[in-house]
């Protein structure tokens, strides 16, 4: 046999072989896609059950621990960056801390609030971020455009509520909830008028995520002026989501 034969046959034996490996790569490759894919959407199941009642916290916080791993890892691996809060940005685009309601960010009232109560939670850890908006058309009166909500932290979008209308008693109205592996907090933006975004965004300081609105049970009235409602809840070593003060941030991060 000439070299030149075997040579062919040694080179047709080694794809041969190959060729299950490659198969092999592309199969877990994929699997690995929609596992990801799936936890971004069980996440958000998970986080409708909870806003709904349909869950006990016991149950809720025991699938958050199994999740909220598989999310930080997929975070990682598709991109996801770290920011210290000095690349944090201002999350109403055009406005500064000076539009925060309140008097020195006293509108924030952690007691009585419990994530697991969903959409009848109490309290009001929140700051509320006031437009100027006085014919109430989500339009800023000044620059004749609407106002986007920017993502204050980098991370992955986990939730969104993308429809409501003034028959719904969902208090949030169309909302944003981003997890933040950096600072190991969780940051809700409600009461939008669109969302931009969808579960498993990667996200960084200052990206465009959503529409200023007036959505919601109480945001959409009157007597309400318009805003976006941000809240940052950290998680404990028990992945348990409480209420932080983010006032001092969003007076001293970039507006």
């Amino acid at each position: 046999m000439s070299k030149f034969i075997f040579a062919c046959i040694l080179s047709l034996l080694s794809c041969s072989s190959n060729e299950p490996k490659k198969k092999e790569v592309a199969t877990l490759q994929q699997t690995t896609s929609l596992i990801s894919s799936h936890t971004c959407v069980d996440f958000n199941s998970l986080n409708t059950k909870i806003r709904d009642g349909l869950i006990s916290k016991q149950e809720a916080l025991k699938q958050i621990q199994i999740l909220l791993p598989q999310l930080k890892n997929y975070f990682y691996k598709n991109g996801g960056k770290e920011f210290v809060k000095t690349n944090w940005i201002f999350p109403v685009q055009g406005y500064s801390s000076k539009s925060i309601g309140g008097i020195d960010g006293n509108g924030y009232i952690a007691s009585g609030y419990d994530y697991f109560d969903g959409n009848k939670h109490r309290g009001h850890p929140a700051h509320d971020i006031f437009t100027v908006d006085r014919n109430q058309d989500c339009i800023d009166d000044i620059t004749k455009k609407s106002i986007n909500v920017l993502s204050m932290t980098g991370g992955i979008v986990i939730a969104t509520e993308t429809v409501w209308d003034t028959t719904s008693n969902l208090r949030g109205g169309k909302y944003i909830w981003i997890y933040d592996p950096s600072s190991n907090s969780f940051f809700y933006y409600a009461h939008n008028s669109k969302i931009l975004v969808k579960p498993c965004d990667i996200i960084n300081p200052g990206d465009t995520i959503a529409i200023v609105g007036r959505t919601g049970l109480n945001a959409f009235k009157k007597r309400s002026p318009t805003h976006l409602h941000i809240m940052q809840l950290k998680l404990d070593s028990n992945y348990y989501p409480r209420p932080v003060d983010c006032y001092n941030d969003l007076t001293t991060i970039k507006q």
